[in-house]
């Protein structure tokens, strides 16, 4: 049975009995009723309809009149209405431009109106870079500063110009394509890279990325100086410029001749015919090496390294490439050696030459070759193109895969010492790895702190001013002068352990001869260290914007860019656990007797000489924390040396990373300690103290501020230096 739903109580009888209409009682009837309940005398019926009328009559009058005026409107309103719709009518058919628009009573957002975030603007990278410029100017001398700094600030501008930035964004749009084949089904293996591509090796050659470090007045550090700035606006072009250098430095130690004692008999054919091919190949190398370290684009080359095969990965040893010795007589361009093989990956394809790894019949080991990429004809040198790579990153440098099939080629040192001539290439560019990851931190946060100072929040703040945010970007400024200090440091030493005679006066001390074995123990931590913090300091950037950080943005904010190109840094030259590998043999090697030589006590003389050196001129508080400071480094150290001189090599590289960290934090103390010990800079003893003191070694903020104390100025310090004014309430302005 169905049920009628009760219908809701008019406005007029809200909370009373509903009555519908054809049943309701009159006002009169319900009147009596209720002074009938309450003994009040009842009117007559004739009576209640005589008050009523009187009292209606003036109210019916007025009602009427409303009414009248009421209709007047209306018709008003109507004869309105249908002139302006006979005007819209008319201008519609005439003129579309002329509609009267409708006002608009709420304010709302659209595609061109409403609320639009300023975007982040980043000025010169190296004038507004304090921490960089702090660590030049303890390897360079006062007389060439300034000199340096201007050519630096100049270069500092021109990298996030408009120019080069639309190389670079050109070069990542157009990323390398093969054509293997013509229309004719011919093998072509034409390899096409952007025109970003090019203007950028161009102008990085110009700069001296790879040229300073050979005929500049300051050597090295003047060369990853320019090449710090360049890196993050490069479009990678530093991975051939990385491999470039590398072989120019291996070449220069083939230049000379041997010093061979003279001897009494005459040589044999065999022995003439060796001699007058080496010295067939110093000139080959020498006209190779002047090319690789000029700045002319007519004159310039750039050089592959070709070690990666299916096998092996970074276990060179087990390589299937082979190389014969075929020569031809009376050709210097065609090496004397036949290589066939394959190799995995080969990045930078479009190089000029390249130096790579192949065994040879007569020997168990490995020897290194150099060879070029085409003949004086213009025909590849026996290498084939197989297949570019798909990588998450690096997308505009052409990686390859490649068929060697009787490539010609001139051998690089003696027979079956490839892996000791390859190791002068992995130092140079291992370098070159640290330099572009420690480039790229300070980009990715040069974007995050530019962004804080334009992005508004919750009550008008400016995110620069929020003490979490702003904590988060001090923990990342001191990742980022930690790593430079570190990959500057390895900086100096390869250009000590290269030639000593470029030694100029500097606050740091590296005791005489120490230099070569500081380097072979400090290259491999450097890159590794440098490669994960990398990855946390972008990845963070990225979280610092929010999901404006997660897109592909135009440069030079495009964030996305920097963190996929990161992540190869912690690949090349070496993965984490190899390069732990390879430190914990320079620690500790097996000795000719038998037993082990203690490698590290070169870094023990290091820490020691430097922690012991200067800081008297700073007194009170400063002075204080600088003398902690010091204590604690040298305390942490004698732990580890300890560590080192009970473990066995098997049990540190199994507790490879653990050492590593460690000792990446007694280097980085000591070089921020002698840099505070300068002038005790505000920015330079803040690092001091949550490095050393705090051990904030992470972004995860472990230890943090101790409990109570007050780090919002230290931390302003720290992100924008002394020029930020700061508040009592915390804030600070810029």
């Amino acid at each position: 049975m169905s049920r009628r739903a009760s219908p809701p109580p008019t406005s007029a009888s809200s909370g009373g009995t509903y009555y519908p209409p054809s049943t309701a009682p009159s006002v009169a009837s319900r009147k009596q009723k209720k002074e009938s309940r309450t003994g009040r005398q009842v009117e007559k019926p004739e009576e209640v309809v005589e008050r009523q009328t009187q009292h209606h009559q003036p109210q019916q009058q007025q009602e009427q009149h409303h009414h009248q005026q009421t209709q007047q409107h209306q018709h008003q309103h109507i004869h309105n209405f249908q002139q302006q719709y006979n005007s819209n009518v008319h201008n519609t058919q005439h003129s579309h431009n002329h509609t009267q628009p409708r006002q608009q009573t709420h304010q709302h957002s659209s595609a061109d109106a409403g609320f639009f975030q300023e975007a982040p603007r980043l000025g010169n990278q190296f004038t507004q870079d304090d921490g960089f410029q702090r660590t030049l100017t303890l390897y360079v001398p006062g007389e060439y500063v300034n000199a340096l700094f201007h050519d630096l600030s100049h270069l500092g501008q021109s990298v996030i110009s408009p120019e080069i930035l639309h190389y670079l964004e050109d070069a990542e749009r157009h990323p390398p394509e093969l054509e293997s084949h013509d229309a004719f089904a011919q093998r072509s293996d034409v390899l096409r890279t952007s025109e970003g591509w090019k203007k950028l090796l161009e102008i990085g050659a110009k700069e001296g990325c790879v040229a300073e470090g050979y005929d500049g007045r300051l050597g090295r550090i003047g060369q990853f100086a320019r090449y710090y700035l360049f890196s993050p606006s490069s479009g990678l072009v530093t991975c051939p410029f990385a491999m470039t250098d590398g072989a120019a430095r291996l070449l220069s130690r083939h230049l000379a001749p041997p010093n061979t004692p003279p001897s009494v008999n005459l040589p044999t054919p065999a022995e003439t015919a060796r001699r007058q091919e080496q010295e067939t190949a110093r000139r080959v190398f020498k006209r190779a090496y002047h090319r690789l370290i000029s700045r002319h684009s007519s004159v310039r080359w750039t050089s592959g390294q070709w070690m990666t095969e299916r096998p092996g990965g970074s276990d060179v040893s087990r390589s299937e490439t082979t190389a014969i010795h075929e020569p031809i007589v009376g050709s210097e361009e065609l090496g004397p050696w036949v290589i066939n093989g394959y190799k995995f990956f080969s990045s930078a394809t479009d190089a000029d030459m390249t130096i790579l790894l192949a065994r040879t019949p007569n020997h168990k080991g490995l020897s290194c070759f150099y060879a070029p990429m085409k003949l004086a004809n213009g025909e590849r040198n026996g290498v084939r193109i197989i297949r570019l790579k798909k990588k998450l990153g690096t997308k505009p440098l052409p990686t390859a895969e490649l068929e060697l099939k009787g490539m010609r080629a001139w051998m690089v040192g003696e027979e079956g010492e490839g892996i000791r001539e390859i190791a002068t290439i992995l130092n140079v560019t291992r370098v070159h790895n640290s330099i572009m990851a420690v480039a790229s931190m300070r980009r990715a946060l040069n974007v995050a702190k530019a962004y804080s100072r334009v992005r508004t929040v919750a009550g008008g703040r400016i995110l620069s001013t929020v003490p979490l945010h702003l904590r988060t970007l001090a923990q990342m400024e001191l990742l980022t002068r930690a790593s430079t200090h570190l990959g500057f440091l390895t900086v100096h030493l390869l250009s000590l352990s290269e030639n000593p005679a470029t030694a100029l006066p500097t606050p740091l001390i590296v005791p005489s001869g120490a230099a070569t074995a500081l380097l072979r123990f400090l290259t491999p931590l450097t890159k590794a260290v440098t490669a994960k913090m990398c990855l946390s300091v972008i990845s963070e950037s990225v979280e610092a914007l929010g999901g404006i950080g997660y897109l592909e943005n135009e440069e030079p904010l495009n964030l996305a860019r920097l963190l996929r190109d990161a992540q190869v840094l912690s690949i090349w030259e070496g993965t984490t656990n190899v390069l732990i590998n390879d430190l914990v043999t320079s620690l500790k090697r097996p000795s000719k007797a038998g037993g082990e030589e203690r490698y590290y006590s070169v870094l023990n003389d290091f820490i020691q000489e430097n922690l012991g050196n200067g800081g008297g001129n700073i007194r009170g508080d400063i002075g204080d924390i600088l003398e902690r400071a010091k204590v604690v480094i040298w305390t942490e150290w004698k732990k580890i040396e300890e560590t080192i001189e009970a473990g066995s090599r098997e049990e540190l590289t199994a507790n490879g990373r653990r050492l590593m960290w460690s000792l990446a934090y007694v280097v980085v103390g000591t070089m921020l300690l002698v840099d505070a010990r300068r002038d005790g800079e505000a920015s330079a003893v803040e690092a001091v103290k949550r490095w050393v003191l705090r051990r904030e070694i992470g972004l995860n903020g472990e230890r943090g501020q101790k409990a109570g104390e007050n780090g919002t100025e230290g931390d302003t310090v720290l992100v924008f230096g002394d020029k930020a004014e700061v508040h009592k309430n915390g804030q600070h302005k810029l």
